[in-house]
Formats: C-alpha cells, structure tokens, sequence
C-alpha cells in the first residue's frame, strides 16, 4: 500500500490534530493559538482554516477524538451481563484512555471552566457516561440487584464526576499509579455505593 501525499486532506488534518494534542500535553488551552499549533506541523496556516474555522473549533474536535475512544468503555459498562466482569473491564478501559491522555483531559477539563463551548463540548463527553450509568442502574433496580429507593440520576452523576476528577488528577502528571490499583480503587468504590460491596 502506497502511502499517502503530504497534502491529503485527512493526513493534514491528522497532522494538526497530533498537533493541538501535543500542544495541550504541555501547556493550558488559553495559551494554544493557531500559529502555536501550527508551528508543531509541517504545514501552512492556510491548511488550518481547510480544517477547522478557529481553535476552539479545533478543542472541540479533540474532545470529539477523546469522546470515540472512550465510548467504548461505555458499552463495556452498559451492555454487559455480568457485574464484575464488565465493571473491571470498563474501569480498565477508562484508566488507559486517561494513562495515555491524561494532560490532555486536564487541559480540556480546566479549558471547560472558562471556555462555553469547550465546556459544553466536555460535558457533553461526561454526561454520556452519566446517562450510561444512570440506565445500568434502573436496570439493575429492576433486576432486584440495586435498592430501589437510591436517586438513580445524582447517583450516576456522583460517581462519574467523581471518576472524572479521579482519573484526571491520577494520570495528568507522572509518576502514574499502577493501573491496577486504580481499577481496584474504582471498583470498590463503586459497588460499594450501587451493591452494598457484595
């Protein structure tokens, strides 16, 4: 397989991408400018505006990039039949996206608190998980498995935004923790809260 010009449209967008990545891994998003990314490609400015119409444009994408790999662990988390299978199995998911992303959900995180549309966009990725876990617990209440008397909604935004801040505040620095041991973490906390630890 050939590979592809310099000039391809979804090379240069990758390219760009890669870049504001690696820009936001080091420094915050009110630093991050058009040429300050561009500056990391070998690309010209005009090859931005192809693309993106400003940098929040750009911000947005990146959250959109995050929000695909992390959608998966939803499903795991979702979809699954089996509690302690899937729990662990999406909290190791989630604690590699963040192992492998984590400046960059930070940046994005911190981003949000001054930024509308970063924050509507971050959010937004959060409440996905949210709703997950909101519908995983009605079903288990129907399934007998959760009492029936816990807030299924404040729940699920309890535990989520707590993971949130969690796994940001774990993996934005190194040393990282273990992995395992954050799962283990996650894990306990969490069927303690729905399951009574069982």
């Amino acid at each position: 397989m050939s590979r592809r010009p310099k000039h391809d449209p979804k090379e240069s967008e990758r390219e760009i991408l890669d870049a504001a990545e690696a820009f936001l891994r080091e420094r915050p998003f009110r630093k991050m400018t058009v040429d300050a990314v561009m500056s990391r490609t070998g690309l010209k400015r005009p090859a931005f505006y192809a693309h993106f119409r400003d940098r929040h444009d750009l911000a947005l994408r990146v959250v959109e990039e995050l929000g695909l790999e992390l959608g998966g662990m939803i499903d795991r988390w979702l979809t699954g039949v089996d509690l302690a299978t899937d729990a662990k199995s999406a909290f190791q998911g989630l604690a590699e996206v963040y192992a492998k992303h984590g400046p960059v959900l930070r940046a994005l995180s911190e981003a949000a608190g001054s930024d509308d549309k970063v924050e509507a966009a971050y959010n937004a990725l959060v409440q996905r998980f949210i709703d997950a876990t909101a519908q995983r617990i009605a079903d288990d209440q129907t399934a007998g498995l959760i009492k029936a008397d816990l807030d299924v909604e404040e729940t699920a935004r309890a535990l989520v935004w707590m993971d949130e801040r969690y796994l940001t505040q774990a993996f934005s620095k190194e040393p990282h923790p273990e992995i395992s041991r954050v799962v283990d973490v996650l894990y306990n906390i969490w069927f303690s809260a729905l399951y009574g630890g069982e």
